[in-house]
């Protein structure tokens, strides 16, 4: 039984020790310190958990050993000890975070289109992956119409400039759970949400074409882009190549009716496709 005891008593102390030093990491990084006064604030409370962590440590120590009588010299071999303890709790965490963060970097490099900031195909396949099985899903097929044109006439350069102005449109209507903004290639961005049926979709192109169909002024150039958008929704089990199949032969559609307008593929049908209230400036 004191035995069973003084383990326990040898537990708490390790788990003490643990929590000072996530919580000295934590203080050391997210504590606000630009003025002198929270420097030391900072400063301060970090000294006072590390003093708080080794008189617990302490104090559970004694309880652990029976029959200890602590004295000036006893004191000195155990605080060395919790103190060690200590300072390499606090290097390993701050190593496991450092690992930790790199890791995600590299995730956030491998699925983000390093021109927009969106999710690129990796990114695409990622969610799908992990998509469930029958999950509500809408597809949003957005390209932009002339994006060749401005390419070939005024640069590669300029062409990056409208891309990242309307990948930074798109970002707006990202949600994180719900909808998920993507660049598959060149001007063509795909728009995944989740919960949202015929309705909800049309009234979210809505929004898109009439955010993303305007002027833009990239450096010196003043250009009037518009888009085009195609929808469909999942019917039953999720099917990836069929959806993006369908959203994107209803957004060819939608083109071939003029610019600014969106088309829905509904029951293997694409339905008339119908403009936005400032289509009339598109064409």
């Amino acid at each position: 039984m004191e035995e069973t005891r003084n383990y326990m008593f040898t537990i708490f102390s390790v788990l003490l020790a643990a929590v000072t030093a996530y919580s000295v990491l934590r203080t050391g990084r997210n504590f606000a310190a630009r003025s002198q006064k929270a420097r030391a604030l900072r400063t301060s409370l970090i000294i006072l958990m590390l003093g708080c962590g080794l008189s617990g440590m302490h104090l559970f120590g004694l309880q652990a050993v029976s029959g200890f009588s602590p004295d000036t010299g006893s004191l000195l071999a155990p605080l060395a000890l919790y103190s060690l303890t200590l300072a390499f709790l606090i290097w390993l965490f701050h190593r496991t975070g450092l690992i930790m963060a790199e890791r995600e970097h590299l995730k956030e490099l491998a699925y983000r289109d390093s021109l927009t900031g969106l999710f690129n195909k990796n990114g695409m396949d990622h969610f799908w992956d992990h998509c469930k099985p029958n999950e509500q899903l809408a597809v949003l097929y957005l390209d932009l119409n002339r994006f060749k044109s401005i390419n070939d006439k005024l640069g590669h350069h300029v062409g990056d400039l409208l891309l990242q102005a309307v990948g930074g449109t798109l970002q707006q209507f990202s949600c994180k759970g719900k909808r998920h903004i993507f660049r598959i290639g060149g001007d063509e961005f795909v728009i995944i949400a989740k919960r949202c049926n015929y309705k909800e979709a049309e009234q979210l192109a809505l929004k898109v074409l009439e955010k993303t169909t305007r002027t833009y002024q990239l450096e010196h150039h003043e250009l009037f882009v518009s888009a085009s958008v195609g929808i469909t929704t999942s019917q039953g089990r999720v099917d990836p190549g069929r959806l993006l199949k369908e959203a994107d032969s209803a957004m060819y559609n939608a083109k071939q009716l003029g610019r600014g307008r969106y088309a829905v593929h509904k029951q293997g049908n694409v339905i008339q496709p119908v403009s936005w209230l400032g289509s009339s400036k598109a064409n």
